[in-house]
């Protein structure tokens, strides 16, 4: 399918697959907005029905969209009773990075082997979820005595995951009500259980952090529960990557005076909106990940 001037989506010429099967392609209307889910998934059955099989790396390329989203796509279709047998051959393609700069998930795990340097054997922390977070805890998992307060499933089964031969940490959820599209418990259950805590230390991650307003996240569901996080705890110390400095995103859940500390990474020179964001914090710490 294509877009007309209207934005309206209009058929496009079939394109005949290497087996002599036609399938129809699909591409975002105008205006930069994606195609409705039905038009994707309507895709994906034209090449179940083509090939029998979908290739989730090469579906999420034609069709502009993540994997995550095309596998949420294909659980639909599970659930309406189509078969979808999956493989996945194709990469996904990686996003340009500029030079002097490291990747997302080398900055993540930087910064969180460094923030693990803040926690002690015996503490009693909290930890928010986020890429950078679940890192954190593959590190805190070898400290004896944690008690670890969460609400991220993935972030409580990394923890409980048995380390180099010592206990485990001791691990509490919040209960709450989990969203379809995250690991994530939320809600008045999830604040009220975290009110009644008392912590050491809270290790949240954010998708914004800067000097004016202090980190916030795209997640209103989220805010409310890492808020509740900053108040139980005595200390926070906030996670963000160089792109993440400098931005506000949708809510904010601790001011510029609730952060104690933060722990950012740079490729050389730290860019001027993390030295904004390093001059604002109580205590910084900004990891050279030494990428020329």
């Amino acid at each position: 399918m294509t877009a007309t001037a209207t934005g309206r989506v209009a058929a496009a010429p079939d394109a005949t697959t290497p087996g002599g099967t036609t399938t129809r392609a699909v591409t975002e209307c105008d205006g930069g907005r994606k195609v409705l889910p039905r038009q994707r998934q309507g895709a994906i059955l034209d090449e179940l029905r083509a090939r029998g099989e979908v290739d989730i790396g090469a579906l999420a390329l034609r069709l502009g969209v993540s994997e995550a989203t095309v596998r949420r796509d294909l659980g639909v279709l599970a659930r309406q009773g189509h078969p979808v047998p999956l493989r996945r051959t194709t990469a996904p393609t990686p996003r340009p990075t500029p030079s002097g700069t490291a990747r997302p998930q080398a900055e993540q795990e930087a910064i969180a082997a460094a923030a693990a340097g803040r926690a002690r054997p015996d503490m009693t922390i909290g930890l928010s979820g986020g890429a950078a977070v679940q890192k954190l805890a593959v590190h805190l998992r070898e400290l004896p005595g944690l008690t670890v307060v969460t609400n991220s499933l993935v972030t409580a089964t990394i923890l409980t995951r048995s380390g180099r031969g010592r206990a485990r940490p001791t691990v509490i959820l919040t209960g709450g009500y989990r969203t379809p599209d995250n690991d994530l418990l939320h809600g008045p259950v999830s604040a009220l259980v975290l009110r009644s805590m008392r912590l050491e230390l809270a290790f949240l991650d954010c998708a914004g952090l800067d000097g004016p307003n202090g980190a916030s996240t795209d997640s209103l569901a989220d805010s409310d529960t890492r808020r509740a996080l900053v108040q139980a705890a005595a200390h926070t110390c906030v996670l963000a990557t160089a792109a993440q400095c400098g931005r506000t995103a949708l809510s904010v859940f601790a001011g510029p005076d609730e952060i104690d500390f933060v722990v950012t990474a740079s490729s050389g020179a730290p860019s001027p909106a993390q030295r904004a964001v390093l001059r604002q914090a109580r205590g910084a710490l900004c990891v050279d990940l030494g990428v020329s």
